[in-house]
């Protein structure tokens, strides 16, 4: 039969210290140029220039095309709460129709943003921390010479200093076989082969702290005899929780 172990996956916390955080930033005064983007269509435009403060598409006969801008950001995974912000600025000959926002975990399926705009923050929930590619297209009409830039891109983060706990279930396929935890009487027990350390956190049902620990390879956590009820441990490594498992203690 195939087990189910409990995931906790960090989530919105107590309020009191929020922390916004600029994640990436280029164009502009910023001093980092459009290096590392995709450009798509590119084909379809007769020249694309890049300097230290933009990145420009030229349209010799007019037409109406995209204008899309694509980057993976690792950053954006650990916030929970995003703003992100693309500028396109017509140089000449076109008109910009609409702009319109993306995000992707994958980099294959996107997520259209609703409220985007240019030149206007649009704000996201990433409340699984899993977001990883942002994208911005532009739909311009070009007339002939027809030349437009994207000049600026912020993407800032929230993030909650105080996490609270949420369960999921996962299989046990899904997480692999890193960490096992078993309990005997008032004894838990991490088997592990992997190398490097790991944080161990027992919680009460109600998401209550009562044990937190550093461990490095397979350990023993010996907890009071007083100690009764149910509990949830926890392995976190790498700032992501990677196994957990209800344990009912009794004096």
């Amino acid at each position: 039969m195939k087990r189910i172990l409990f995931l906790m996956l960090i989530s919105c916390g107590i309020q009191p210290a929020i922390s916004q955080s600029v994640l990436f930033e280029c164009g502009q005064n910023s001093g980092q140029n459009f290096d590392g983007w995709h450009m798509i269509p590119y084909t379809e435009f007769d020249d694309i220039e890049f300097d230290a403060h933009s990145v420009t598409f030229f349209v010799e006969h007019g037409g109406n095309l995209p204008v899309t801008l694509t980057k993976k950001v690792e950053e954006i995974m650990s916030y929970e709460s995003l703003s992100i912000l693309f500028n396109f600025e017509p140089i000449h000959n076109c008109i910009i129709e609409n702009v319109i926002y993306y995000t992707s975990i994958d980099g294959k399926s996107w997520e259209p943003l609703n409220t985007s705009a240019n030149n206007r923050a649009t704000e996201v929930q990433n409340s699984d921390f899993d977001i990883v590619y942002v994208r911005a297209t532009a739909n311009v009409q070009f007339f002939d010479n027809g030349k437009i830039a994207c000049d600026y891109v912020k993407i800032e983060g929230d993030y909650k200093n105080e996490p609270s706990l949420a369960i999921e279930e996962i299989t046990e396929e899904e997480i692999g076989e890193r960490f096992f935890i078993f309990s005997h009487q008032h004894n838990i027990n991490i088997e592990t082969a992997l190398e490097g350390s790991y944080e161990v956190l027992i919680t009460s049902l109600t998401g209550k702290i009562v044990c937190r620990e550093q461990l490095e390879g397979s350990q023993r956590i010996e907890l009071p005899s007083d100690m009764a009820g149910l509990f949830i441990v926890s392995v976190i490594q790498d700032n992501a929780f990677q196994a957990s498992k209800k344990v009912a203690l009794s004096n």
